[in-house]
């Protein structure tokens, strides 16, 4: 299939952004009512979570792509069987990125669409309810929030940086709680100028894209994680790229985002002292390898 022409891309992403509002308001209104959790269910570990939104949001958001183009393939995080990630122009979808935080009302939570074309990301979308902000962009036309042009901070100097790490939810293993404690030992003894840990990929990413953060880190992701955030990021200036400072990947389950390469390599070269690259069997705990197998590994 070809590559969608700029007027197609127009239109998918009116669709894209319009699945995106009306899958926000159905969280407000669960915000509204406070019962999320009430229908919490464990994934893979018990910091792995998903809500009976989470899956309700994903069928309206699917719902409405699956109409605007119909020949597209899907991969999103709640399906039951997920398309392997193709050549072919593949919708990539969170519903609810950042449950944890969705289930205790935390504002960062958001919905991630993004539209990934032999196999590189070319439109994200954004939306943050409770913020009340729309991250919008398309390969080579710049990155915007509420329409309104967003750029990186361009921080060049990690002693200057606020970096963004996230506590993995794959496992909490010793092995794990080992690595990220020495990586953010290694890191505040640099010294940065100071770390936070969100909870959710894609509004770290449209936070580096906009000057909140400079930089985030992550293994153990997903495309439907970072698909929509990459191309919001590198259109506002930003970088995005391996853990270890090589070309990003989507498939590949790790991910560097930075205001500029200058930063994305100086923070690449602590995470490899750290070996901070992969999820390996022997990171998860007791029998979370069996129930992490029902997630594909891509």
């Amino acid at each position: 299939m070809a590559v969608p022409s700029t007027e197609d891309l127009n239109r998918y992403l009116d669709e894209a952004v319009a699945a995106a509002q009306e899958a926000g308001n159905l969280m407000l209104e669960c915000f509204a009512r406070n019962d999320a959790q009430a229908s919490v269910e464990e994934k893979s570990s018990p910091a792995d979570l998903v809500t009976k939104y989470d899956r309700q949001v994903e069928e309206l958001v699917l719902k409405r792509l699956r109409t605007a183009a119909p020949d597209f393939r899907v991969l999103a995080e709640e399906t039951a069987n997920k398309e392997e990630l193709t050549d072919a122009p593949t919708w990539i979808v969170d519903p609810i990125d950042g449950t944890t935080n969705f289930i205790h009302r935390q504002a960062e939570c958001c919905v991630l669409i993004g539209l990934a074309v032999k196999k590189k990301a070319v439109l994200g979308v954004c939306f943050i309810p409770k913020l009340d902000e729309l991250y919008t962009a398309v390969q080579g036309r710049g990155a915007y929030c509420n329409g309104r042009r967003v750029v990186s901070s361009g921080c060049k100097d990690l002693t200057t940086a606020l970096v963004n790490l996230h506590l993995p939810s794959y496992s909490r293993g010793p092995k794990v709680v080992d690595r990220i404690l020495g990586i953010s030992r290694d890191l505040l003894a640099h010294p940065i100028r100071a770390m936070r840990c969100g909870g959710s990929a894609g509004v770290d990413m449209v936070h580096v894209a906009r000057g909140r953060l400079d930089a985030y880190f992550e293994v153990g992701i997903y495309p439907w994680d970072v698909c929509a955030g990459q191309v919001i990021v590198e259109e506002a200036g930003g970088v995005c790229c391996d853990t270890l400072g090589g070309d990003f990947d989507l498939a590949s389950r790790r991910v560097l985002v930075a205001a500029s390469p200058e930063l994305a390599s100086q923070l690449a070269v602590h995470l490899r002292n750290h070996s901070y690259s992969s999820v390996e069997a022997e990171d998860y705990n007791g029998d979370v390898p069996e129930k992490a197998s029902k997630k594909p590994r891509m």
